[in-house]
């Protein structure tokens, strides 16, 4: 019997190879699905790219997003500031600087929380106390970086599309769009 140990191991042949070509299927059909999101990733990307943009610059982004705790990534950042200096490279920066975050006020620091959260299209929630003085820094900055995301977009997918001759468009209406809702 080709059966492992196991619950399956007193299947017979046949059996087997029902369960086996039941994966197989499963697992086929899913493939294609990952073959057309991973298509579609690529030509985002591509868009992206076309439009000037950096495409390492969005996967940076989409760290930062993904990012649990902070200072697993203001440590890098650290330590590669520290690295261009080495080379003498114009970093903008000394690697000292992004050690003050601690000693930011508390409603400034949720301000530009608030802010990043409001450019990334997430929901606003507040980490804060919504009554609080940081928990209404945070929303203000929410919806003030909403607001100016949104109307820069709406900006560059004119220009944009205004430069185009008929190739791919941004509409603004894309299905998968986070911020078309919050657009109309």
């Amino acid at each position: 019997m080709n059966a492992e140990a196991g619950h399956n191991s007193e299947l017979t042949p046949a059996e087997w190879k029902a369960l086996k070509f039941h994966h197989f299927a499963a697992i086929s059909a899913q493939q294609v699905k990952v073959a057309e999101q991973q298509a579609e990733y690529k030509r985002l990307r591509r868009l992206a790219k076309a439009d000037g943009i950096v495409l390492s610059d969005i996967d940076f982004m989409m760290k930062c997003a993904e990012i649990e705790d902070p200072e697993i990534l203001t440590d890098r950042i650290k330590r590669e500031a520290e690295i261009a200096q080495w080379f003498a490279l114009p970093i903008g920066a000394q690697p000292e600087l992004f050690g003050d975050v601690d000693r930011e006020p508390g409603e400034d620091r949720a301000a530009r929380e608030g802010e990043a959260a409001g450019f990334a299209g997430k929901d606003c929630e507040p980490p804060y106390d919504a009554n609080s003085p940081m928990g209404r820094a945070w929303s203000a900055s929410w919806k003030k970086a909403q607001e100016q995301m949104l109307s820069d977009l709406a900006l560059a997918m004119e220009k944009r599309n205004s430069e185009q001759d008929g190739d791919e468009l941004i509409s603004g209406h894309d299905a998968d769009d986070p911020f078309a809702e919050a657009a109309e």
